[in-house]
């Protein structure tokens, strides 16, 4: 099975909890009815430009791949497993909307939710739910995942065996989760499954939105405002503005990790691809090799 084909079957796989119709346009089965399925999708892009390779970027790992067709346009050692960092937070966010997020509820953020000397919060600090996601999504707060995971009915273990079900629920053959920050760098999978897992959140309306937001504020029960910023850079970017949009994505970063972000950006006629980088130099060079990519796809790849 070549790459190409691998990342094919892999992507064009949707198993989510709430989907929309602006969500994954197909679904198809494993073993016997993959191949008559796969008849069902949309014809995947073509080249218009035989001879761009590429373009180089510092990802240790990359991919690109067509949202509809779940076809390849570009792939760099896209099946090692590496370390995902905060790219962990779209199961987490997965795990706590499955479980029934009740957006008006509370949540206390408590001390051994803190992992890390840069938090949004602090002890005590209570938020509804809601804003409790859309702080862990945009801003990448590392104590509002921890949060989540030690208010869930199972407890921090039962959430961790959730976040890995959901993973095996979707086909990510190469993720380990052992944390629901990212903090770990024992959390790892390769691009493929991260772009499959991107595919898969797109069928969350609450992920797409909030990933894709402009700064807010949080506000705490005892009067604080919390600004959460979003991390990633690129929505300030020409590739969120018309003709094009971004319609989720989410970094992360470690020193295991390197800096990493996924992405999906949609152009003119409506077409969608995601692209992966995982393991890139520095803070800024993750947004240049996505944003690299993503243009190259496009002017490389016509849809029919």
């Amino acid at each position: 099975m070549t790459l190409s084909h691998f990342v094919a079957v892999l992507t064009a796989i949707s198993l989510n909890a709430n989907p929309s119709v602006h969500a994954i346009p197909a679904t198809i089965n494993t073993t016997a009815d993959v191949v008559a399925e796969q008849r069902q999708l949309p014809a995947p892009p073509t080249k218009i430009r035989p001879e761009a390779l590429g373009v180089e970027v510092s990802a240790k790992s990359a991919l690109v791949v067509d949202v509809s067709s779940g076809a390849t346009l570009f792939a760099k050692d896209a099946t090692v497993q590496r370390p995902i960092a905060s790219l962990t937070k779209l199961v987490t966010a997965m795990v706590v909307l499955d479980q029934g997020l009740r957006p008006d509820e509370l949540i206390t953020i408590q001390e051994e939710d803190f992992v890390d000397a840069r938090p949004f919060f602090a002890v005590n600090d209570t938020l509804t739910r809601g804003d409790a996601l859309r702080a862990m999504l945009a801003g990448s707060a590392n104590e509002i995942s921890n949060a989540f995971a030690r208010t869930s009915s199972g407890g921090r273990v039962g959430f961790i065996e959730a976040m890995n079900a959901k993973a095996k629920k979707l086909g990510l053959t190469s993720a380990v989760l052992e944390d629901p920050t990212g903090i770990n760098p024992r959390n790892r999978a390769n691009a493929v499954d991260v772009a499959r897992l991107l595919r898969s959140a797109l069928g969350y309306p609450n992920i797409r939105e909030t990933t894709t937001a402009e700064a807010y504020d949080a506000k705490t029960t005892g009067g604080k405002t919390v600004r959460i910023k979003p991390t990633n850079l690129l929505l300030t970017s020409y590739l969120n503005t018309s003709p094009y949009k971004i319609i989720a994505g989410k970094t992360g970063s470690l020193p295991d990790a390197g800096y990493c972000l996924a992405q999906v950006t949609q152009n003119a006629d409506g077409h969608q691809i995601i692209t992966v980088v995982l393991g890139s130099v520095d803070h800024f060079t993750r947004f240049q090799d996505v944003k690299a990519l993503t243009a190259w796809a496009f002017q490389t790849y016509e849809w029919r």
